[in-house]
């Protein structure tokens, strides 16, 4: 493997970038999870999705995959049921609108002060 890195140096380099940068998104994620109340881990995996896969609609920012409650819930480290709840609350507030795997972000400006600041 040495070998194979010295002689093509550039690929390696490339492939320790890709490993430092998920490894930097493994920590984020692990001081989100200790550190951020629950409500504030959901708005910001929901902004992260956004921003990598959310699609322009008129009523908000579609999560342009198909995207159940467990997912969030998973990645956030909660229960199917806090996010529902926490999602229903923000349906009411016009935050945001869900059903059945999909989400649409209607006031993406709330839930990211909201995420800030909890």
């Amino acid at each position: 493997m040495v070998k194979l890195m010295l002689g093509y140096p550039q690929p390696a380099i490339d492939t320790l970038k890709i490993v430092i940068d998920r490894l930097d998104d493994v920590e984020t994620h692990y001081l989100e999870i200790s550190a951020r109340q629950v409500e504030q881990r959901i708005a910001r995996a929901l902004l992260r999705i956004m921003g990598h896969s959310g699609r322009q609609t008129r009523e908000g920012i579609l999560i342009n995959f198909p995207i159940s409650r467990q997912g969030p819930a998973d990645y956030t480290g909660t229960t199917f049921y806090t996010v529902r709840r926490i999602l229903s609350v923000w349906s009411k507030k016009g935050w945001s609108k869900s059903g059945r795997e999909h989400i649409t972000v209607t006031d993406p400006q709330a839930l990211v002060a909201f995420s800030e600041t909890g």
